[in-house]
């Protein structure tokens, strides 16, 4: 796919948390990749090497859309998951530090064998607009039914996570374990956990140091 369009790909094992990056001539103009065609194995279920790149206002839209998308399709049967994809149009900085319009599709490659979210593909291209509208356009849509579900996170861009969860995620930057903050905040090593995972599912991310560094680079730290 990648040597035919030139776009960047990524598939994501959110089983074993790693990523795999399939990077056409577009990665030569962002900058990732000095050849026509690159690929990474990635260890982290995060493609930082993009996601680096982003328009911070951008970014924090898109991992949005991101944690929609994932609790829409969560529970759809196996064959249904595949049907739903979440596209967007994102800035990302080139090679050159401009901001390039790049359009963006998150989609399910293949369920597990018990119907869990297991491969996951996403798709960088270059888009033909030039300069980008307010907000990135998010949208979920089914490949087969022409469905179009539009979402709008102008008035949600900064409560991505609540002030709990800031408040544990500082503490787990400090390098405090659950029972350490669970004392410190007065609440339970149960609540501290399921802070833990909300954040984890609110970012899209698989685990506390890719948490810290999208909370910072989305500027909710």
């Amino acid at each position: 796919m990648t040597s035919v369009t030139g776009a960047c790909c990524v598939i994501t094992d959110a089983a074993c948390d790693r990523c795999y990056l399939f990077g056409g001539r577009l990665a030569s103009l962002l900058g990732i990749g000095e050849t026509p065609f690159i690929y990474r194995d990635i260890s982290s279920s995060d493609e930082d090497v993009i996601y680096n790149r982003l328009h911070p206002g951008d970014l924090v839209e898109k991992r949005m859309l991101e944690y929609e998308y994932f609790k829409f399709v969560h529970p759809l049967p196996p064959d249904e998951k595949l049907r739903y994809k979440a596209t967007c149009r994102i800035r990302i900085k080139d090679r050159y530090g401009q901001y390039r319009v790049i359009s963006n599709s998150t989609q399910i490659m293949r369920p597990s064998p018990a119907g869990k979210i297991w491969l996951i593909l996403c798709c960088y291209d270059l888009s033909p607009e030039r300069e980008m509208a307010s907000g990135i356009s998010p949208r979920i849509v089914n490949n087969h039914s022409g469905e179009i579900i539009d979402f709008s996170f102008s008035d949600k861009k900064k409560h991505v996570l609540t002030d709990r969860e800031k408040e544990v995620l500082l503490l787990i930057k400090d390098g405090y374990p659950s029972k350490q903050i669970a004392d410190m905040l007065g609440i339970s090593i149960h609540t501290v956990n399921r802070h833990r995972q909300n954040i984890l599912e609110r970012l899209s991310v698989g685990n506390s140091v890719e948490a810290i560094m999208a909370a910072t680079v989305m500027g909710l730290l």
